[in-house]
């Protein structure tokens, strides 16, 4: 699988980096040339699944402006990206008051990889970090961060 999703990634431009990762059998970093980052990585155990997963980094700044928001309103908010989170489609984690890192990610089995779903899977994960990023934006009235369609390493 590794191979197989390797020269997709090159064939689309993406630059790849190993990683080693004590849970995984193998991981990588994959970055496109329009700056789109995602992790993938083989679980140990889990010979029949990739995992494509990224995470968003809270910035101090915006996480001490979501701590001082008033109870309701910071729950809310955080209610609401969950919400956001699920109608995407991926499995997230982090999404807590004290907010500094989201990780947002889908599951690949071996017998539904082809390279449009492990790009479709990509672009959901990818989408979902683009999601946090606006509606932290959003919430404090900051110029959303720059958005550059598609995923091929174009």
């Amino acid at each position: 699988m590794r191979e197989r999703i390797k020269g997709w990634l090159m064939e689309e431009g993406w630059s790849l980096r190993q990683e080693t990762v004590p849970e995984a059998d193998w991981a990588m970093v994959a970055e496109s040339r329009r700056d789109v980052k995602i992790n993938v990585r083989q679980l140990s155990g889990h010979s029949d699944q990739v995992l494509i997963f990224a995470v968003v980094q809270v910035d101090q700044d915006t996480a001490n402006r979501l701590v001082a928001l008033p109870a309701k309103e910071r729950i809310d908010f955080l209610w609401d990206v969950r919400f956001r989170l699920l109608g995407l489609g991926v499995d997230f984690e982090g999404v807590q008051e004290a907010l500094d890192k989201v990780g947002v990610g889908v599951p690949i089995y071996e017998d539904g990889l082809t390279k449009d779903t492990f790009l479709y899977r990509a672009s959901q994960v990818h989408n979902a970090t683009l999601a946090v990023l606006w509606m932290l934006a959003r919430k404090f009235a900051q110029p959303a961060p720059e958005h550059k369609m598609g995923l091929s390493g174009e």
